[in-house]
């Protein structure tokens, strides 16, 4: 008897995102604090995040900006445009009043990856690119010996069997590491490190190597030679208290000075930072809309979505992009 072979309903893939520059994802107001302008973080770990929804929302504007530039004919358009007999369809955003304005074709690079709603035709489709939120890996912090980069078991062990798929591995040890010390091999046995302005001793490491080694996609392993593994109690008041500050102020058009009482501060995650999240891709075989099915596969739909995460380092995510933030370079597209 034959076996039939089917494919997968989904395929989840785990990117890598390098910050290039400090990251501004806010809260959406002013919140007491040691800033007036705070990012946002997880609830139960207080460490800072990209949440899934602005990485898709921003994915979903950058496909749409890409798909535009393969397409000459129609940059004389603000968005990507699908002609439909002698009217145009702009597929990025929120598709105009009602979302009519998304074409909702089958073969739409974004309307399929990223779904449709319109509401007067009462046509939906949810998206085949399922999006998660962003977390950090490893956190660059200062120290006498120049620049390291800090994570922890709670970090390590939430990444998990993700590390083999991007070509990393992680020494199972470093999940039982619950000690107020540090582990690196950055200084010898029982001498100390400072990470900011905390001041930790090494543990004994008979191991003598790095808990995360390997090698990063685009950048080598020299980052991962500088790792130090802090305990999960440790790491988020060493990410808490090296993120960046900056300070800004309103100008006054007539004189050209700062304006009297508009003086604010916000945070940031600072460059260098290296974040990790998922997509789900599924499989469009299963999928169609209304009547008509999707022939495509997982590959198009990742492809397609691909084309708009390879503008995150150039036009980047989150707010100040004017002030010299955002730009985020994600490490292992393709493939």
């Amino acid at each position: 008897m034959g076996v039939i072979l089917m494919s997968k309903p989904f395929e989840r893939k785990t990117y890598l995102a390098l910050a290039l520059d400090p990251v501004y994802v806010g809260t959406g107001g002013y919140r007491l604090g040691r800033v007036d302008n705070t990012i946002i973080r997880e609830p139960g770990t207080n460490i800072p995040k990209i949440p899934g929804s602005s990485i898709a929302g921003v994915a979903r504007a950058y496909t749409a900006m890409a798909v535009q530039s393969e397409n000459p004919g129609k940059q004389d358009k603000a968005k990507y445009q699908r002609k439909e007999g002698d009217e145009y369809k702009s597929c990025a955003g929120k598709g105009g009043e009602e979302g009519e304005s998304h074409c909702g074709e089958p073969d739409c690079e974004v309307c399929i990856p990223f779904g449709f709603s319109k509401g007067r035709t009462h046509s939906s489709f949810q998206g085949l690119a399922q999006f998660f939120d962003a977390r950090i890996l490893l956190f660059p912090v200062h120290s006498m010996l120049g620049p390291v980069w800090v994570t922890c078991p709670f970090v390590l062990k939430e990444f998990g069997e993700r590390a083999g798929e991007v070509g990393l591995r992680i020494d199972s040890g470093a999940f039982f590491f619950a000690e107020d010390c540090i582990w690196t091999d950055l200084v010898k046995e029982d001498e100390k490190l400072n990470l900011g302005w905390i001041y930790l001793k090494n543990k004994k490491n008979k191991r003598k190597k790095t808990p995360l080694s390997g090698e990063i996609p685009g950048l080598g392993g020299e980052i991962l030679k500088r790792t130090v593994l802090v305990s999960d109690r440790v790491f988020s008041r060493v990410v808490n208290d090296n993120l960046e500050v900056r300070t800004s102020v309103a100008i006054s058009p007539a004189t050209g000075a700062a304006e009297e009482g508009a003086l604010y501060t916000y945070e940031a995650i600072p460059r260098a930072t290296l974040m990790w999240f998922d997509v789900v891709y599924n499989n469009p075989k299963y999928f169609g809309i209304g009547r008509e099915p999707i022939n495509k596969d997982i590959n198009w739909v990742r492809e397609s979505l691909e084309k708009g995460l390879n503008y995150f380092q150039f036009l980047g995510i989150g707010g100040m992009n004017t002030r010299g933030m955002g730009r985020v370079k994600i490490l292992n597209l393709g493939g």
